[in-house]
């Protein structure tokens, strides 16, 4: 995202990318874009540079920050110029599942899934994305519109291999890496993921904005 808005801004203008792991984004090289170390949520918006920004995006990270989304939304809506946008993008997650009730493995994921609730038992929104319009709202932000997409894919496709590796990583994130119960849970579900034959429904991907108003 970063390089492509710095592509899309072009030499004259200037773009600026925070995470409070810098890992991969010191790995760009890109004339126009700065890096920085910087949490939204504890760190002064000063060092960004309060009400200069013309846009601000997140993509796919206020779902993890369960209870504080409101706060780094207000924080990220000082960083705009007045007539600036806020841009969002997060998911609602119940809805990666598998998608044909007379597969042999749909049941099996389903009962480990449970709608997204072992997503939610590890620490994070699982249905974030429809509540961005009223958050947008509650912080202050006009002409706000809001659109949401999904897609079925098979099992084995580049995004099932993403799904499972996520779901692995959450679940150890999540302190289920040495629980017997939750690893045959995540076992029947990446089965379920690497078989071409079953047909699953992606997240429903939100996509929101919203103006801060313009001065009097």
């Amino acid at each position: 995202m970063a390089v492509w808005l710095a592509e899309q801004v072009g030499p004259t203008g200037h773009v600026v990318a925070t995470d409070i792991d810098l890992g991969y984004l010191r790995r760009l090289n890109v004339p126009n874009l700065d890096v920085l170390e910087h949490n939204i949520l504890e760190d002064s918006i000063e060092a960004l540079g309060s009400a200069s920004f013309d846009l601000v995006c997140s993509r796919l990270t206020l779902f993890h920050l369960l209870g504080r989304q409101e706060l780094a939304i207000k924080q990220m809506v000082k960083c705009l110029r007045p007539g600036g946008w806020l841009i969002d993008e997060d998911a609602d997650w119940g809805t990666a599942a598998p998608a044909d009730p007379s597969h042999p493995l749909y049941a099996g994921y389903h009962e480990a899934w449970r709608d997204g609730e072992w997503w939610t038992l590890r620490g994070y929104d699982k249905a974030f994305g429809r509540k961005l319009p009223a958050l947008f709202e509650r912080c202050g932000l006009e002409e706000i519109r809001h659109e949401a997409a999904t897609e079925v894919v098979r099992g084995g496709s580049p995004w099932a291999r993403w799904w499972a590796v996520t779901l692995e990583v959450i679940n150890e994130l999540g302190g289920g890496g040495a629980v017997e119960s939750y690893q045959h849970e995540l076992k029947v579900m990446t089965a379920a993921l690497a078989d071409p034959s079953v047909w699953l429904m992606r997240e429903l991907l939100h996509a929101c904005w919203g103006r801060r108003p313009r001065e009097a």
